[in-house]
């Protein structure tokens, strides 16, 4: 990965931490999903502090190698406006435009990065410096085919999980991503043990991904893992292998 993809990464504001925060850039929805015939869908961006605030908005596709997230420019989607300056209190609709047309047979995958501009007059007074957001929405284009669900969850069919040496391994076969939250540990004495609140990650189709389990944490033979997936409202045992 090259500085400037790893540098997005590394900066990359979690969703769930800035949904609690008095944020001055706001965004919605946090996450898009096209069907496979949706041409365009919208987003919004919200000024909520009492200055104008500049931004950029551009779409990068989604990868995932050898177990490490990946972004690279694209010309499958595009974001209008790429530059857009918000009045306080007011609000910006962007809109995410198809331009290509993409294989629906496997899940599509892109992100889209919002990235606050700097502007005069914005830095600390003390220390100079400006503090701007990003976020990264992830955007995705159906399969004609996606993983289903029943009784509100999400079925794991075509999901590998196995426990590793203080690391959860999942193996995605489907032709959809899943997306893991909310990960606990129930011991053989049934005490449910906290392991990641919030998000886990995501396994992209056809991909594998590892997550670390604090060190913090024993794990016992014979126990189980609870996670919730996908946007179900409830969590699921994970079927380790």
């Amino acid at each position: 990965m090259n500085k400037l993809r790893q540098f997005i990464f590394a900066s990359i504001v979690s969703l769930y931490s800035l949904s609690s925060l008095a944020a001055s850039l706001q965004v919605a929805p946090i996450s898009v999903a096209f069907s496979p015939q949706e041409k365009a869908k919208e987003i919004w961006l919200t000024n909520t502090s009492e200055r104008p605030i500049r931004a950029q908005t551009r779409v990068l596709i989604w990868s995932q190698v050898s177990g490490q997230d990946q972004v690279n420019p694209t010309r499958d989607l595009v974001a209008s406006p790429s530059i857009t300056e918000i009045k306080a209190g007011e609000q910006q609709l962007i809109r995410i435009i198809r331009i290509a047309s993409q294989n629906t047979a496997v899940e599509q995958t892109y992100r889209l990065l919002i990235d606050e501009l700097p502007s005069s007059g914005q830095a600390d007074a003390q220390t100079g410096l400006q503090l701007l957001l990003q976020y990264s929405i992830p955007v995705f284009i159906q399969p004609t085919d996606s993983i289903a669900m029943r009784n509100g969850l999400t079925l794991l069919n075509q999901v590998n999980f196995q426990y590793q040496n203080q690391q959860l391994i999942v193996k995605n076969n489907a032709k959809s991503h899943i997306r893991i939250s909310e990960l606990t540990y129930i011991n053989p004495n049934g005490e449910r043990i906290p392991l990641i609140n919030g998000l886990v990650g995501y396994a992209l189709a056809g991909q594998t991904m590892r997550w670390d389990i604090p060190e913090s944490q024993k794990i016992l033979p014979n126990g189980k893992f609870e996670a919730r997936i996908n946007s179900d409202g409830l969590a699921q045992m994970l079927p380790i292998q």
